[in-house]
């Protein structure tokens, strides 16, 4: 009723809010080696050992561990990775995020509670975002 009155719509601020379904899943309990290549929206719950190119996005969920190197145009990691996380657009680290590698991409967000141990690269000169997270507990719900 607020926004019939007023004509403002939500503004949906993260990039994963506008997912609304994973071109594919990478289920809890899962293990998967190898090299990930390929476009759409990747949803990674259980371990993944080897390289991923991916355009789109790949979000390694809270639990979920990834032993390679990452590139896609959007990366958000709530879980473990141990290699270099490479984004195109946006790497956002969740709370329980824990990354061994370095991050490059022209904008970066790290959650309150983030852990990180590399160097961060920013081929244009933007600006490392820190914030503490208000949606609840940690990460943000996923969408199935």
């Amino acid at each position: 009723m607020f926004q019939r009155l007023f004509g403002r719509k939500q503004t949906q601020r993260r990039s994963t809010d506008q997912l609304t379904t994973f071109t594919s899943q990478i289920g809890i309990g899962t293990l998967v080696e190898g090299f990930l290549r390929g476009k759409g929206s990747y949803l990674v719950q259980g371990e993944m050992i080897g390289a991923a190119e991916v355009e789109g996005t790949v979000v390694v969920a809270a639990g979920a561990c990834w032993k390679g190197n990452v590139t896609a145009d959007y990366v958000q990691v709530a879980g473990k990775v141990e290699g270099t996380v490479t984004a195109y657009a946006k790497i956002d680290l969740a709370p329980t995020a824990v990354v061994t590698g370095d991050l490059i991409c022209p904008v970066i967000a790290i959650a309150e509670g983030a852990q990180y141990e590399g160097s961060i690269r920013q081929p244009r000169k933007t600006q490392v975002t820190r914030y503490a997270e208000r949606r609840g507990q940690g990460e943000p719900p996923l969408p199935a």
